[in-house]
């Protein structure tokens, strides 16, 4: 009995491929005596076919909330726990708490691939461990400005909910915040950066925007959070924001429009990162605009073109 249950525990990575050949020599070996087992992975097929078959749209309250489960659950798995146990535990509690067999297993595999679609930020200088307050901004769903100027915010919690309250609010900032880093519709992440630009006196707010600005794959995102920041160049966080951008935006007039904001403030001190900036720019921009704009800001804060 000790060695059908082994056996039954490794009929999913059977059927998904994953065993070893000795493996699955073993599994056919026992399966030619033991007509018990070999029913019992006939069921476990049809079962693999059916939701190989089957389409499923969660919805998304629904995924977030298994998302939940399963990052409550991976902690808890000792090193020493075979994957096979891993795969029955998650299993079994999701099968007793939420849908059906066929719905569980489609949602891990959902899961699974929506917890990987998450914005990285390779600019130093401190951005990326920025706290939201525990919210998550692919949680957002709608921003909207009611009549009387208080913001009104719809989104995913374990359940949906919508909450109204002012850009002072903290709760209402944070969500602004989270929606403009990580909400997967680029036009709410918009929306959203507009109504943050005029909050950008604040530290936190500008945080948030040079984060659109570097990282957002959105041309429009990254230009409404520019335009938002193009008064306080002189801050060091905006600075390392805007030489990312000048190295790395692949849109032209983005890199034109951080010299133009660099150059409307003559006379401001910009620090070794922005002049490096500049320099390396010199030595490998294409477009002979955004060159020259690149050698006059050099030569008005007196610093050679070339890199050393």
């Amino acid at each position: 009995m000790s060695e059908c249950k082994n056996i039954r525990e490794q009929f999913a990575l059977l059927l998904y491929g994953e065993l070893k050949f000795d493996e699955e020599e073993r599994i056919d070996s026992h399966l030619d005596g033991c007509p018990e087992c070999r029913a019992a992975l006939g069921r476990q097929k049809a079962l693999h076919d059916a939701v190989d078959a089957a389409a499923v749209t969660p919805s998304r309250v629904l995924l977030n909330r298994c998302r939940e489960e399963l990052a409550e659950l991976l902690p808890r798995e000792k090193p020493a726990s075979s994957w096979t146990l891993w795969w029955h535990q998650i299993g079994a509690n999701w099968k007793s708490q939420f849908l059906k067999p066929v719905g569980a297993m489609a949602l891990l595999a959902v899961g699974f691939v929506a917890a990987k679609i998450t914005p990285g930020w390779n600019v130093s200088g401190g951005l990326g461990s920025m706290d939201l307050a525990n919210f998550g901004g692919a949680q957002v769903r709608n921003v909207a400005t009611e009549p009387d100027g208080r913001l009104r915010i719809v989104f995913d919690e374990k359940r949906e909910r919508t909450i109204s309250g002012s850009r002072d609010d903290q709760q209402i900032r944070a969500l602004l915040m989270a929606a403009a880093k990580e909400a997967t519709d680029p036009g709410l992440r918009a929306q959203t950066v507009t109504i943050l630009v005029g909050d950008a006196n604040e530290a936190d707010v500008r945080e948030a925007l040079a984060f659109a600005m570097a990282n957002d794959e959105n041309t429009t995102v990254r230009l409404k959070a520019m335009e938002g920041l193009e008064r306080y160049t002189n801050d060091p966080m905006v600075q390392n924001a805007l030489a990312h951008v000048l190295l790395n935006d692949p849109n032209t007039g983005m890199r034109t429009r951080v010299i133009d904001a660099l150059t409307g403030h003559e006379g401001q001190e910009l620090d070794r990162q922005m002049v490096g900036a500049l320099q390396e720019l010199m030595s490998r921009e294409d477009d002979h605009d955004v060159r020259e704009r690149a050698r006059q800001m050099l030569h008005s804060i007196k610093a050679s073109a070339e890199t050393y």
